[in-house]
């Protein structure tokens, strides 16, 4: 691959202000000249133009208290946060052009290149068509077979745009949905790669696989084409691309649009591809994230290969009418487009991932809506959290070749297809678990896998088939779903082995054909089995996003470490950075904008209401990305960690788009084994704060919601590794969003090239035995919305309020991913009217330091007082695996486990000490040993007036119990068990 960026040397940074003005500063080690340039647009006015930028030299503790004020780039289009950008490719040093037959690869890649070399930071495209007319040739190594030995070989591959690590792609975009489908704004065109020979182009190769012992795997390598290669911790946001050669009548492959070749932290974000062959293709990676973005691909919309903890899709349609509807130039019709990709196309195609979170996923009109199923070249296959899935129109709504024992929860979808297709379908070679709870149906349901459970909870099947449920093989759970018509209900192959259903079918009746050989049918009709169904119509997101009311943008150059060296800042900063954030807010508010580059910050500052702090990033990023880093050795003061926070936010203040990184953790007599404890490192003070895109390279505690009434705070994408607190919510706060919180040891141990100065650690055995990473209190009304954390005490907490004495109240978690966890899900304090819903929860123990481990821990103590009988706990589509010592514990309370995987069970798997529990549409996959003695038993009770009931699962090596004080275990279960 071709090497951007030089240490000693940059040209061409430019800050840009909203009347056009700019001053271009070009600079090297041993001179500095400063040439301006200005002009007028309308009748706006100059408000400053004091500005000096630092380049990237090596070792270097630059800065000079000057400053600009300006305002963010106006952009005929409306964006979710003001833009701002020191790297505008229509600039002369630049010299991108939107002019017919203009090559602008140079240009951008100039652009892209200067950003790079500046620390990090936006590259921004104005409105309008950029054509795109060259190559560039890179090579990638690969560890290939000759014979039986092993070698590395270099494969060349063409590409277009490289985007280097900590560098963003950004343009002027306008939504098609809200603009009768039409393509607007910024529009890169790609007059490059038709009928390419290395569209899609593989090679056999040999890796060790680090989640499995290093084990020795065979794999296909992509040595593809593609348009823009993403490195780790990019993005490309807010723009279109179109292939204006492509012929609906003769379509011809090109090379994958987004190409993602490995690392952490690519985003695509508002992007509309028109009309790719190939849209976006991740393979071995971590931590992709396409939202809010739509295609049109002739072929394959998504791919993904190999991705770690985890890949999010999230509010992405894929459908052929955004190429027909988008008014641009040659553009076929509806019925052309729909033509080809119904005959052709694969919306979203994942082969191994581990916890990808997908929601609010649209296709239609495909062969194929979604696929899933193993690698190429071995067995490993994913499991995956679907959310709010709408398939409609296609052959195959979701087929699924094969999952991972941890399998796919599926809520709150739809899936549809045209006549004689299938809404879903199972391959031969599925054999584990996929569970659908509140999805409808429209086509058949149809399984020819080898074994497995796939379980239905408050579904509806409609079709106009034979059969809306055809199962060859394996088992069959059907809880409280509805067939919509009569009769044509469910068909049992020769080799299906159990079909349970509980108050399914047409008014009460449930029709089947059974040709088995010896399947168990049990049907169960009682309204003692009645339950309240999965909640609809969950918000997953702000209506608006957090920005500062005003445009204005103070930029700062203030001391700080620079380069790709691992030099850490000397100076502190933190009275200039706080008077900086005071002058904004004199200026009625805005965003003080820091600069690529390491910031030493020694005291707490406080962002002022209306007050936006804000570091080069638009997107999610990983530690070892660069960019703007705030290095701190605060710890509190005389106070110690009950001392101020080191950012403080006022009312309606943010911070978005940097890292944190606490250089003193494990030093000075600290360790890894024992890291230094310090306050939290950002407090909100007050209702509408803000955290975006923020990443914590190493600390002790993350963020504090919970000290002051933080209501409508919005927390997305706050990532990184913490030794004792994640973020901690409460004061009474109604209304706040907590998303994609991702927590991770790896952030610690993963650094930026040249290490820039951050210190490498790994807490994780720290983490397992000490932190709370996500603790809720007292709080209404809140979201929260596909966090995960790995390695944490306790993953996900709930207790009583510290401030208000109140308990937690009634909440929704979407999408929660516990792994490495010593107890996945606490409830430490509930009273009666605490109701803590869950939804597509993956919850996981490991072989921590705690003798004791359990996926659900509810009630600190058996019959303790701290959680009333009648709180509740109700988690509906779980997937529980790992190593637990008991499943779950259950010490007060009432607890629902509505369908769930216990890949493992424990021993026992549910023990019940002191509470209520009912356990529906569940598959409890670990065999038990023959002898039924102890604790190894599926329930467990422990003394009088509790109860169990267990209603509708299935059990792989059949219903064990252990009623040691005649308490009461009871459900259909036990029914059919005595029988």
């Amino acid at each position: 691959m071709e090497q951007h960026g030089n240490s000693n040397n940059v040209t061409g940074t430019e800050g840009h202000f909203k009347n056009g003005s700019s001053l271009t500063c070009h600079m090297n080690r041993e001179n500095l000249s400063i040439t301006k340039t200005a002009s007028k647009l309308g009748n706006m006015a100059m408000i400053a133009i004091i500005v000096l930028f630092i380049a990237n030299t090596a070792h270097a503790q630059v800065g000079i208290e000057q400053q600009a004020d300006q305002q963010s780039i106006k952009t005929i289009y409306p964006t979710k946060d003001w833009v701002i950008s020191d790297f505008v490719v229509t600039d002369p040093e630049f010299g991108a052009k939107a002019e017919p037959g203009f090559d602008n690869r140079s240009a951008f890649q100039a652009a892209i290149d200067a950003a790079y070399n500046n620390g990090g930071g936006v590259v921004y495209v104005p409105t309008g068509n950029y054509e795109f007319r060259s190559t560039q040739t890179a090579t990638r190594n690969v560890r290939v077979r000759q014979g039986a030995e092993q070698v590395m070989k270099d494969f060349n591959y063409q590409y277009v745009l490289n985007i280097p690590s900590s560098v963003q792609l950004r343009g002027d975009w306008a939504d098609p949905e809200l603009n009768k489908g039409k393509v607007l704004g910024t529009i890169l065109e790609v007059r490059v790669g038709k009928n390419a020979p290395n569209y899609n182009g593989t090679v056999e190769s040999w890796w060790n696989d680090s989640q499995a012992g290093n084990a020795l795997r065979t794999t296909y390598t992509s040595i593809a084409d593609r348009f823009i290669d993403m490195n780790s911790g990019t993005g490309v946001t807010n723009l279109s691309i179109w292939y204006p050669e492509q012929d609906i009548n003769d379509v011809k492959p090109y090379p994958w649009t987004l190409f993602q070749p490995d690392g952490d932290c690519v985003t695509i974000e508002n992007v509309t591809l028109v009309n790719s062959y190939n849209g976006f293709y991740s393979a071995p990676s971590e931590l992709h994230y396409v939202l809010n973005s739509y295609i049109t691909a002739l072929n394959t919309g998504i791919e993904v290969h190999v991705c770690t903890d985890i890949g999010r899709i999230e509010h992405v349609k894929i459908d052929p009418k955004y190429w027909a509807n988008s008014g641009l130039p040659g553009s076929p019709s509806l019925a052309k487009v729909a033509g080809y990709t119904k005959a052709n196309g694969t919306g979203f195609n994942m082969h191994r991932s581990d916890w990808e979170y997908v929601s609010n996923l649209y296709v239609s009109d495909y062969k194929t809506g979604m696929w899933v199923g193993r690698e190429p070249g071995y067995s490993d296959t994913p499991n995956a959290q679907f959310y709010e899935i709408h398939i409609k129109n296609c052959e195959t709504g979701i087929y699924v070749q094969a999952v991972n024992p941890y399998g796919l929860l599926i809520s709150n979808s739809t899936f549809g297809t045209e006549k004689d297709g299938k809404a879903v379908y199972f391959d031969n070679d599925f054999k584990t678990s996929v569970q659908f709870n509140g999805v409808d149906f429209t086509g058949p349901v149809v399984s020819d896998g080898s074994d497995g459970v796939i379980s239905f909870e408050s579904c509806t099947f409609s079709n106009d088939s034979e059969y809306a449920l055809k199962v060859n093989n394996g088992n069959v759970l059907l809880t409280q779903s509805e067939f919509k018509k009569p009769a044509g209900h469910v068909f049992l192959g020769s080799d299906v082995n159990t079909l349970k259903s509980v108050n399914s079918g047409y008014s009460g009746k449930l029709e089947i054909k059974n040709d088995s050989k010896s399947a168990k049918v049990e049907i169960n009709n009682s309204k003692e089995y009645l339950f309240d169904p999965i909640p609809k119509n969950v918000v997953t997101d702000i209506k608006v996003h957090p920005k500062p009311a005003s445009n204005n943008v103070l930029k700062v150059d203030l001391p700080r470490a620079t380069g790709f060296n691992d030099d850490q800042p000397t100076a502190d900063v933190s009275a200039q950075l706080q008077k900086a954030l005071n002058e904004v807010k004199a200026l009625g508010g805005g965003t003080l904008y820091l600069p690529g580059g390491r910031y030493l910050v020694n005291n707490p500052i406080k962002i002022p209401s209306g007050v936006e702090l804000r570091g080069t990033w638009d997107v999610q990023h990983h530690t070892q990305s660069g960019g703007v880093g705030i290095f701190t050795t605060y710890t509190g003061g005389a106070t110690g960690e009950k001392g101020p926070s080191l950012i403080q936010l006022e009312a309606s203040a943010g911070i978005s788009g940097l890292t944190i990184s606490q250089l003193n953790i494990a030093s000075d007599g600290y360790s890894a084994e024992n890291p230094r404890p310090t306050p939290f490192l950002i407090q909100g003070q007050g209702p509408d704060v803000y955290i975006v895109n923020v990443t914590v390279g190493g600390g002790d505690k993350g963020i504090d919601l919970a000290s002051y009434n933080t209501s409508r705070h919005y927390v997305d994408y706050f990532a990184g590794v913490l030794a004792r607190a994640g973020i901690w919510v409460g004061g009474g706060a109604e209304g706040g969003f907590i998303r994609n919180m991702q927590l991770n040891p790896h952030y610690g141990s993963r650094l930026p090239q040249g290490g820039q100065g951050y210190p490498k650690i790994s807490l994780t055995r720290f983490v397992q035995s000490n932190c709370s990473a996500l603790k809720f209190a007292d709080i209404k009304n809140q979201t929260i919305f596909n966090n995960f954390v790995y390695g944490s005490f306790y993953g996900i907490h709930f207790l009583k309020d510290a401030i208000t004495g109140r308990n937690p109240g009634e909440m929704t978690v979407i999408g929660h991913g516990s792994d490495g966890c010593s107890y996945s899900l606490f409830v430490e304090d509930a009273d009666k009217n605490t109701k803590l819903i869950a939804i597509n929860s993956e919850l996981v123990n490991t072989r921590t330091a705690e003798p004791v481990r359990s996926y659900v821990l509810m009630g600190g103590e058996a019959n303790t007082s701290k959680v009333h009988p009648d709180a509740q706990l109700i988690l509906y589509n779980s997937a529980f695996w790992g190593s637990p010592t008991i499943g779950a514990i259950i010490n007060s309370g009432t607890v629902r486990f509505q369908q769930a995987n216990f890949q493992r069970s424990g021993a026992p798997a549910i023990d019940n000490r002191g509470g209520k529990t009912h356990v529906y549409s569940s598959y409890f996959a670990q065999r038990m040993p023959e002898e039924a003695n102890g604790d190894n038993v599926h329930a467990k009770l422990h003394t009088t007036n509790v109860s169990t009931e267990l209603t509708n699962n299935y059990y792989i090596s059949g219903f064990r119990e252990n009623n040691t004080k005649s308490g009461e275990i009871y459900g259909s279960d036990i029914v059919s068990d005595k029988k």
